[in-house]
């Protein structure tokens, strides 16, 4: 933002009259929503301090495929920062998914009790992504803990079933899923004394189409081994465990490889066969090395990626917690903002409503003035009327008297009324013209209240010449010019 906007800011802070300018208020336009598109870009633009956003569904798809790859450790840290994000926003079924491929994991490397933690505090559900396996997955891996850890054998039993039929109706092109799941229910059968239920699986899996992902052969040549070991059988069972190690080792199967050299070496110790004894038992020791080693390694593999997500996760609280402040800060920042602005909008209108207020008064005031002068005119002009009206009366009754010869020396009319005339009028005139006569301010006086020549002839019982002559040296005495009327002047005097 250029210099010249913060400096316009503080001089309308220091001077809020200029927020009167509209030029002003338009040119605070562009700041005003450059600040707000701050506020949004740090809103929206997340607080991981990264250009990439973390995506749930991505991180599932990413670990899932880590999984599949045999990349173990990235599928853990991938699917583990999977369930938080995929928690936050609620998508139970993919959580249920990440869920259920870290129990994988977990299998995978050995720590089945961690594994079978993940899946009780899991519930099922019938993930609408068909082309994931998580949902078979979970009931195959729940019914082999039931009969592991829990000894279960009918809740496992239970788990296996509901596998066989998901697989059938979810996956029915793809059969291999289903003949490990019954490979499974052969030996929980085993495990429950259920000798026919076992060999009747069996037979059902002997007799179907082979698959190309054919791991089930492994747990299903280990049970018949299980079940000719059981009957006393020494040739078939020792035929078939050979067969199981075969697949075993073929798909990397070293719980049932394990399972298989156990047997195997115990048959060798029954049948004296010294030789095959410690062939055997030293491929089971050596393998359950590797395995136990093998666990160790992801165990501290996975450790470090564990605590490279709770770095991360830590430092995501600490970036959400300064973000959290700064928003905070940000708030109260804009709130003063906002109250200032408005407090100074404010204080403009009542300075221009009080100012407004002011004009309209005295525009009140002056008109007032106004009207009241002119009253006063009218009323002046009013008692004015009636005086001329009353002194004309007066002046007519009293040339009549004199004309008629009547009380002519008691009242004296001419001067009873030039004394009821306007004393100010006379006494203006006299102050400003000194040298003039009883006759002339008489003259003055018959002018000014609106006297024809011949009625003021009469009047003073003089003729027109001798009135005509008085009128020109009082013309004299006041000084007035050739084309200045006299009458005029007369009635200038107030």
């Amino acid at each position: 933002m250029p210099v010249c906007y913060y400096l316009l800011i503080f001089a309308m802070i220091i001077n809020p009259s200029l927020m009167i300018s509209k030029k002003y208020r338009e040119l605070m336009v562009l700041p005003l929503l450059l600040a707000v598109g701050v506020v949004v870009a740090v809103l929206f633009g997340g607080c991981n301090g990264s250009d990439e956003v973390v995506d749930g569904p991505k991180l599932l798809e990413n670990g899932i495929r880590s999984f599949n790859n045999n990349d173990i450790v990235k599928a853990f840290g991938e699917l583990q920062q999977a369930v938080v994000e995929l928690r936050e926003k609620g998508d139970e079924d993919r959580v249920f998914e990440a869920s259920v491929y870290l129990a994988m994991i977990y299998d995978q490397i050995g720590q089945r009790d961690q594994s079978y933690k993940i899946l009780k505090s899991t519930e099922f559900r019938d993930v609408p992504n068909y082309k994931d396996y998580s949902s078979q997955y979970y009931l195959r891996l729940m019914g082999y803990y039931k009969a592991l850890f829990d000894k279960d054998y009918v809740s496992a039993e239970q788990y296996t079933r509901r596998a066989i039929e998901f697989s059938r109706q979810k996956y029915p092109g793809d059969a291999a899923y289903m003949y490990m799941d019954m490979a499974n229910l052969a030996e929980f059968y085993i495990m429950s004394g259920k000798r026919d239920s076992a060999w009747l699986t069996i037979e059902y899996l002997k007799n179907q189409k082979p698959v190309e992902y054919d791991l089930y052969l492994s747990e299903m040549y280990y049970c018949i081994g299980r079940l000719y070991f059981s009957g006393q059988n020494m040739d078939s069972a020792y035929h078939y465990f050979n067969k199981s190690l075969k697949y075993s080792r073929k798909y990397n199967a070293f719980d049932n490889e394990l399972a298989t050299l156990d047997m195997l070496s115990k048959m060798d110790s029954l049948t004296d066969n010294l030789r095959l004894y410690i062939s055997h038992r030293q491929a089971y020791d050596k393998l359950k090395e590797e395995i136990k080693g093998n666990e160790i390694h992801y165990k501290v593999a996975m450790m470090r990626e564990q605590h490279k997500i709770d770095m991360i996760k830590q430092e995501s609280e600490k970036s959400k917690m300064i973000f959290l402040l700064t928003m905070c800060v940000m708030f109260f920042l804009i709130l003063a903002m906002i109250a200032v602005f408005v407090y100074i909008y404010k204080s403009i209108k009542t300075k221009q409503k009080m100012a407004l207020l002011e004009k309209q008064n005295l525009d009140a005031t002056v008109e007032m003035e106004r009207l009241e002068k002119e009253l006063l005119q009218l009323k002046i002009a009013k008692q004015g009327e009636m005086l001329d009206h009353t002194y004309k009366e007066n002046l007519v009754m009293s040339m009549k008297l004199v004309e008629n010869g009547q009380e002519a020396d008691k009242i004296k009319p001419l001067e009873r009324v030039l004394k009821e005339m306007d004393r100010n009028f006379i006494k203006k005139v006299e102050q400003q013209f000194p040298r003039l006569s009883k006759n002339d301010i008489r003259l003055m006086s018959l002018i000014k209240i609106g006297l024809s020549s011949s009625e003021i002839s009469n009047m003073l019982n003089i003729t027109m010449d001798s009135l005509h002559k008085s009128r020109y040296r009082l013309r004299k005495k006041l000084g007035l010019a050739s084309g200045q009327e006299l009458e005029a002047f007369i009635n200038s005097i107030e």
